[in-house]
């Protein structure tokens, strides 16, 4: 299908070059819910320890696992993977003073980096507001973006980037749409989440109540400094959900994932892998599970976090010893 007229007529003009990386073959069992991040060969998710009760950050690169060395988190790492200025390969992610589930009850989250060449977690300091949670932070090179919600402004989602090292503020980028509901209290939230930057390119999904009887999901893709795109939408459902999610970037174009969940009477033809080309506006489909529960390309790969029992959060039930998930990487062919 053609998504040609949701996209500024600038946008096939950007170009970013990165550098071809290592392929990563992985497969590996995950018994909680997890992000997973992948650049330049090198894969990292959140690893539960049942006896902490906290999520270590791991990562695994040419064939070995290991967990990084930082601190723990009680939720998984909202962690993504990219270059910076040198080319060594840094993690960005938050942590949070009241750090534990549900989301509403966070507090004082700010960004954090880690480099992966000297072994170093820093607090981004210029990136963190005292009055803000900040989440889903993505570097490239000397730029940052991330999400944040105002203390003040409870469910109401923005979108910032700024230069790592600058002292100027965070420039304030473009979302989507707010939530709108006459009847709702507490209004549902319109958030960003699952960043991806790439180059002077961001891609993320944003949420929000509009006239369904669910969330609204779309793949937005905004230029720092220049315009934003919303790539693809998807309307809240009622017995079956379909939700867009998870967007990557790789060699020029931008991936994301379509799941379908619910009644899996309304999901055939609903789900699959998506790709968006630059060049020419075209969005190409690929097949895939029809409820990943994480996705990420690196290359010519793609991650998945799939269940293999559906609505178990991966732990199976009754409780399956190792989880009943897979985080699994192939090469789709998209269409």
């Amino acid at each position: 299908m053609s998504m040609r007229p949701l996209l500024p007529a600038g946008l096939a003009l950007l170009f970013v070059a990165v550098p071809s990386p290592a392929r990563a073959d992985l497969s590996q069992r995950i018994d909680r819910t997890t992000p997973i991040a992948a650049y330049g060969g090198r894969v990292a998710w959140s690893t539960y320890d049942a006896q902490t009760k906290k999520y270590a950050l791991t990562t695994s690169i040419g064939g070995v696992t290991s967990a990084v060395l930082v601190a723990p988190r009680p939720v998984p790492f909202d962690v993504d993977l990219g270059p910076r200025s040198n080319g060594a390969v840094a993690a960005t992610y938050s942590r949070c003073q009241v750090d534990a589930p549900p989301a509403e009850r966070v507090k004082g989250c700010d960004v954090y980096l880690y480099d992966f060449s000297t072994r170093r977690e820093t607090r981004v300091v210029n990136a963190s507001a005292s009055d803000a949670n900040e989440s889903w932070p993505s570097v490239w090179r000397d730029k940052l973006a991330f999400a944040r919600e105002y203390d003040n402004k409870p469910g109401l989602g923005y979108l910032y980037s700024r230069a790592i090292a600058s002292g100027r503020a965070s420039a304030r980028m473009p979302g989507g749409a707010r939530s709108r509901c006459e009847h709702c209290t507490p209004l549902p939230g319109s958030h960003a989440a699952e960043l991806d930057l790439y180059g002077s390119r961001l891609g993320f999904a944003w949420t929000y109540l509009a006239n369904g009887e669910g969330l609204d999901s779309e793949i937005r893709l905004d230029t720092v400094g220049a315009g934003h795109a919303r790539v693809a939408h998807q309307g809240g459902g009622g017995l079956t959900q379909v939700q867009l999610g998870w967007p990557a970037f790789a060699a020029g174009k931008l991936y994301w994932s379509m799941s379908c969940f619910g009644d899996p009477g309304g999901c055939p033809g609903r789900y699959g892998l998506r790709r968006l080309r630059y060049s020419t506006g075209d969005v190409q489909s690929a097949p895939g599970p029809p409820d990943p529960l994480s996705h990420e390309r690196d290359g010519d790969l793609t991650y998945l976090l799939t269940d293999g029992q559906d609505g178990s959060g991966c732990q199976g039930d009754p409780p399956v010893p190792g989880g009943t998930c897979t985080l699994s990487s192939s090469a789709p062919h998209f269409r």
